[in-house]
């Protein structure tokens, strides 16, 4: 045991050891015993306690609760002198001193070892990435390769490098699939042309005709030279579906009495004109207003559909002469009615006859240019309700405007237009024909043969109205009756000639059409005999003239002295 005063000298000791010599006992603060200003209070008073390995912890209590030196307690607390103790305290603090700079030293190098050491290992680290990068990068696509090569010019004249063989593995794998490919695409081709032969060959044996070409058509008559010539005169009648004159005057209105001018029309036959007699004197329409300025040199006749409103309906516009005259449009202004079929077998009255003698055009007496009767109706109340007929009997030959009964879209009136209304009208052509000529004109609705159809063959056209079979033939059988298509006799090969197109389809401008408008005469008219008066000399259409999805056709008729 030892006192409290040897204690308190021993401490004393070692603080007067430590202060004076400078030793390394707080190596990291060397002013911790003066006062250092991490302790709360700046005072010399130390605490001496054990630890369980046999240390004593001397120090204040710093913020950081880090202690700066330990010592052991064989050394600071024994028996011996004070001087022999504080000689070898002083030999225990240096020995103490040198251990601790090794222990900075290796410490030093350890901190600089481990440094490396990390800097290594991220070296390393960096390394593979570097590679792995360059890996991908010497994994570049041999046309890239290519291209680099081309693109720079040191490489240009280095050979690329050959690629690499494929195993003969995956040499047999790959000849083996590209030639089942091809097998499969050869396989495949001659299936394709196996099977499209047969079915080309059927088209190209079925299909139909693309006839757009309109050739050219020479004229066959002359009527100034025939005038001068033979002091005849060419009587000329214009035949044009307007598809409904409402429209046509408001888009067209100069373009019948163009017409009357450019061919100097005698008689002028509209089919499908849609009007109501009630339209005629209508003040917002003005229609008869229209023709009486436009045509006035004209006298008018009409027949109107009265089963069915805006529908069908057609009209005859014949060229006034001398003392005749007088407006036709269901009565005229003198009170006469027009006739009915039976008047056209009456002979010729007088007051016409005295009216028209002297009177004369060339050589040509005015007479025969002047219409004896119009009637508007067949006399048959089936077929007269719709308005489809207006004939005119002149002294030397009778013409009928006609719009024939379309069969439908569905072909639900083929049955009665073929059956009833062909087979009626040609019964009245043929009555009309016992006393003199007949023609009639004006759109058929039926397209004759592949002369008159620009796609002849195809499959619609066997369903469609106009160029059905029953259609077709009911029209073979008028002609087979002693009449003649006169534009189809005077011009046997003209191909192209047509004088309707769809609107909706565009086809005017390709002349993609159908002829469905026609004069139909007597075989007598065609005959050019002595003692012969009337000859049909010419027919053709005049497509150039706009203002429907029909285009005028023209009749021109020479009449003899």
């Amino acid at each position: 045991m030892f006192s409290f005063t040897s204690t308190i000298r021993k401490v004393l000791l070692i603080r007067s050891l430590l202060v004076s010599t400078r030793t390394a006992a707080f190596p990291s603060n060397r002013d911790f015993i003066r006062g250092s200003p991490h302790l709360p209070h700046r005072s010399a008073f130390f605490t001496c306690t054990t630890r369980s390995n046999n240390q004593l912890r001397i120090g204040g209590q710093p913020r950081d609760h880090q202690y700066q030196a330990l010592f052991k307690l064989d050394i600071l607390f024994n028996t011996m002198p004070p001087k022999r103790a504080a000689s070898k305290m002083s030999a225990a603090a240096a020995a103490h001193d040198v251990s601790n700079d090794d222990t900075d030293e290796s410490k030093t190098k350890s901190l600089k070892g481990s440094a490396q050491e990390s800097k290594a290992a991220a070296t390393e680290e960096k390394e593979p990435k570097t590679k792995k990068k360059a890996a991908t990068k010497k994994k570049a696509s041999p046309k890239k390769k290519v291209v680099k090569g081309a693109e720079s010019p040191s490489d240009g004249d280095e050979k690329p490098k050959a690629k690499k063989k494929a195993s003969p593995k995956k040499r047999k794998t790959k000849s083996t699939t590209s030639d089942t490919e091809d097998d499969e695409s050869t396989t495949k081709a001659t299936k394709k042309k196996a099977k499209a032969s047969p079915t080309k060959k059927a088209k190209a044996a079925t299909d139909h005709q693309r006839w757009t070409e309109r050739m050219p058509l020479t004229r066959l008559w002359n009527p100034e030279t025939a005038m001068t010539s033979k002091g005849s005169y060419t009587f000329t009648v214009i035949s044009w579906n307007v598809a409904g004159l409402r429209a046509f005057i408001k888009k067209h209105p100069d373009a019948l009495a163009n017409l009357a001018e450019r061919y100097q029309a005698d008689v002028i036959c509209l089919q499908e004109h849609k009007l109501q007699e009630v339209h005629l004197d209508d003040p917002k329409l003005k229609i008869r207003e229209h023709f009486e300025e436009k045509l006035s040199g004209f006298e008018s006749h009409w027949s109107y559909s009265t089963t069915k409103k805006g529908y069908s309906g057609t009209a005859m516009f014949i060229r006034k002469r001398g003392g005749g005259g007088g407006d036709g449009d269901g009565a005229s202004k003198k009170g006469k009615k027009q006739a009915k079929l039976g008047a056209f077998f009456t002979s010729k009255n007088k007051e016409d006859g005295e009216a028209t003698k002297g009177d004369s055009i060339g050589d040509i007496p005015v007479s025969n240019l002047q219409p004896l009767n119009v009637m508007t109706e067949l006399g048959l109340p089936k077929h007269d309700g719709e308005g489809r007929t207006v004939t005119a009997e002149f002294p030397l030959f009778c013409l009928t405007n006609v719009y024939v009964p379309n069969s439908g879209q569905k072909l639900d009136r083929l049955g009665y237009r073929t059956e009833e209304w062909d087979k009626d009208f040609l019964d009245k052509m043929q009555q009309l024909e016992k006393g003199k000529p007949v023609i009639w004109l004006g759109d058929l609705n039926v397209a004759h043969n592949e002369k008159d159809t620009w796609n002849e063959g195809a499959k619609h056209l066997a369903k469609s109205a106009g160029t059905t079979a029953e259609e077709r033939s009911s029209f073979d059988r008028q002609l087979g009756a002693g009449f003649v298509d006169a534009f189809r006799h005077l011009h046997q090969d003209a191909m192209g000639h047509y004088s309707y197109w769809s609107q909706r389809a565009g086809n005017r401008e390709p002349n993609k059409g159908l002829r469905l408008d026609y004069f139909i005469c007597s075989k007598d008219l065609m005959e050019d005999s002595n003692g012969q008066k009337v000859v049909v000399r010419d027919s053709y259409m005049v497509p150039d003239e706009l203002g429907s999805d029909h285009c005028p056709i023209v009749l021109e008729i020479e009449i003899m002295k």
